[in-house]
């Protein structure tokens, strides 16, 4: 090996460097990919408690449309602390969690204007979104976050699970349709009149099919 340095110095140098430009390369690459898990929890706020779903929905947009840094604990201690919570604890669980009324109440007073709609549509969804919604999914009633569509995929920012690919029929077969009113949204909107947009707009490598 002394005798290789010797005769080919040059020929070295360029390996060296060669091998420094390989290796740095690598550590850039290594430090930009994403476990499953991180991909799956990148900006969505996952829930403590079995029914605080609306409350890390709501905390969500707080914090990744509006940059309003709460706490799920902060939303859901809020709540909690309604008279009507106070007189009876036991109400949360008979609701199966808070309502989107619970949500405005909250939004509002925090200086923004909880707004309900009803009788949405897919293609209205897209447009208001990103935007709260009811669905079940497992046989049971969930808040979740409609962040946008690509092809025939949805995503969803779901406070149980993270970041949530479907396919659009399973979307829309999950996605509640209430009598009279229909398939309902809730968004958070500035009180100035100024429209954001999409804060949580998803992009192409968000739309994953994890099972």
């Amino acid at each position: 090996m002394q005798r290789c340095r010797a005769i080919y110095p040059g020929v070295l140098k360029l390996i060296c460097i060669a091998t420094l430009a390989i290796g740095v390369a690598n550590l850039a690459h290594a430090r930009i990919v994403k476990s499953l898990l991180e991909m799956r929890r990148e900006n969505v706020v996952i829930q403590q408690w079995d029914l605080s779903c609306g409350a890390a929905a709501l905390t969500t947009l707080l914090n990744f449309q509006h940059q309003d840094m709460v706490t799920e604990k902060q939303v859901a201690t809020s709540l909690m602390g309604r008279e009507e919570y106070i007189k009876n604890p036991v109400l949360v669980n008979i609701r199966q969690g808070f309502s989107l009324l619970d949500l405005k109440r909250y939004a509002d007073g925090r200086g923004y204007e909880g707004i309900g709609y009803g009788k949405l549509t897919l293609d209205s969804l897209i447009k208001k979104a990103p935007i709260i919604i009811p669905v079940n999914l497992l046989g049971y009633n969930h808040f979740v976050i409609f962040r946008g569509i690509k092809g025939n995929r949805v995503l969803l920012a779901d406070p149980a699970w993270g970041n949530r690919t479907l396919l659009i029929e399973q979307f829309e077969n999950a996605w509640i349709d209430f009598p009279q009113i229909g398939r309902v949204g809730f968004v958070v909107a500035r009180t100035d009149g100024v429209s954001t947009p999409n804060q949580l707009e998803p992009k192409a490598h968000e739309f994953v099919m994890f099972r």
